[in-house]
Order: C-alpha cells, then sequence, then structure tokens
C-alpha cells in the first residue's frame, strides 16, 4: 500500500474513533465549556498518552496481550465499570454547584492530563480496538513496522486536530449557554459516564469478538 494510502486511512480511523461518541468525546466538550478549551486539550492530550500506550502494547507485545487478556477480561471489565461509574456520580454530584473559575485555574495541567489518560486505560475496549486494528494491518495487509509507525502516527495526528477543533468550539459555545444547560450537560455526562461503565460489563463481548470488531473498521 502505497504512502498516501496509509496515511489517509490511518487519518480516517482517527477522525472515526474521535467522533465516535464515547466517554472521552463528552468529557472534552464538557472540561471545554467549564473550564476553557486549554484545559480541554490537556484532557485530550492525556487521552492520547493512554492511546499511544495501547499502541505501543499492541505493536510490541501483539501476541502476550492477545493470549493474557481474555484470561482477565471479566475482571478487568468489573474495575473498569466501577471507574466509570465513580466519574459519573462524581460529574452529577458537582453539576449543582456553581463553578469558580479561580478554584478551576488552581488545578494544575497534570490533573487534566491524568483525567484524560484514566478515561484511556481504564476502558478495556480501547486497548481491544488497538489490538484488532494492528492484527488485521499485519495479518491481512501486510503492514511492515514502518507501515504500522505511518499509520498510527497518522492517526494521532488527526485525533488530535479533531480533538483541537472539538474543544474550541465547545469553549467558544459557551457564552451562549445558561448555566441551567450547562448543569444539565453535567448530568448527562455523568449518566454516559455511568452508561459507559454498565455496558462495558454487561454488554461488550469477550476480547476475541471486540477485535473482530475492531478490524471491521478498516474493511
Amino acid at each position: 500500500m502505497s504512502i498516501i494510502n496509509i496515511i489517509i486511512q490511518g487519518a480516517l480511523t482517527g477522525l472515526f474513533l474521535t467522533i465516535s461518541f464515547g466517554a472521552g468525546f463528552f468529557a472534552l466538550i464538557q472540561t471545554s465549556i467549564n473550564n476553557g478549551y486549554r484545559k480541554g486539550l490537556f484532557i485530550a492530550l492525556g487521552a492520547m498518552l493512554g492511546d499511544v500506550l495501547f499502541i505501543g502494547m499492541a505493536v510490541f507485545a501483539t501476541s502476550f496481550v492477545k493470549d493474557e487478556l481474555p484470561k482477565y477480561s471479566q475482571a478487568i471489565k468489573a474495575a473498569a465499570m466501577i471507574g466509570f461509574i465513580i466519574m459519573g456520580l462524581i460529574s452529577i454530584l458537582k453539576s449543582s454547584k456553581v463553578i469558580d473559575p479561580n478554584a478551576q485555574a488552581g488545578k494544575k495541567p497534570f490533573y487534566y492530563i491524568s483525567k484524560g489518560f484514566l478515561l484511556n486505560v481504564i476502558n478495556p475496549i480501547i486497548l481491544i480496538t488497538w489490538l484488532g486494528i494492528t492484527i488485521y494491518l499485519e495479518s491481512t495487509l501486510n503492514y511492515n513496522f514502518a507501515d504500522l509507525f505511518l499509520y498510527f502516527g497518522s492517526v494521532m495526528v488527526a485525533t488530535f486536530l479533531a480533538q483541537l477543533a472539538v474543544c474550541f468550539f465547545s469553549h467558544k459555545i459557551k457564552t451562549y449557554l445558561s448555566n441551567l444547560f450547562i448543569h444539565r450537560l453535567n448530568i448527562l455526562v455523568g449518566i454516559i459516564f455511568i452508561a459507559v461503565g454498565v455496558f462495558l460489563y454487561f454488554g461488550s463481548g469477550d476480547a476475541t469478538t471486540e477485535m473482530e470488531r475492531a478490524s471491521e473498521l478498516l474493511k
């Protein structure tokens, strides 16, 4: 496959994953509206670090992860459900509080980066998705290491640019939003987090099934 085709395929994958309306997508909107687009970008940076970690695991430890992940899938899904439910409850409980800009400004970038990173790493579907994509690229499209590097690099660039746009426009529309709308948004994000956690445990398939679904993204 040509370099241009690899770049295009990677960029399209990144855009698709960004607008797939997962928990991270709504966290970007929520943070950008409540705390400014720069804080939203720190969330995006943390999420990207999680992606880089998982992509590295998928590329360099494909066999090990593929063999070992199913053994602990139930425990991993249970931990993910608990994590998302806790974050959802926090978002709902905080929704009634008036946001103090000075208090929010006091939170260091590390706080938001950690939140974005946590949103990714506690979600086993993300690791399984990258693993399924990597297996498909290597076994079906015969990608070598250079091809994989170019593909995933394109994914990351496209993802970051898309998340940058989400953060910027979310912050810009804040002036048109009422306090009631922001209050309801925080509740909605909390409900989405809880729903994602419940789905991860009760609705998602086993690791093998989810990897097959991920490979379908590229067909």
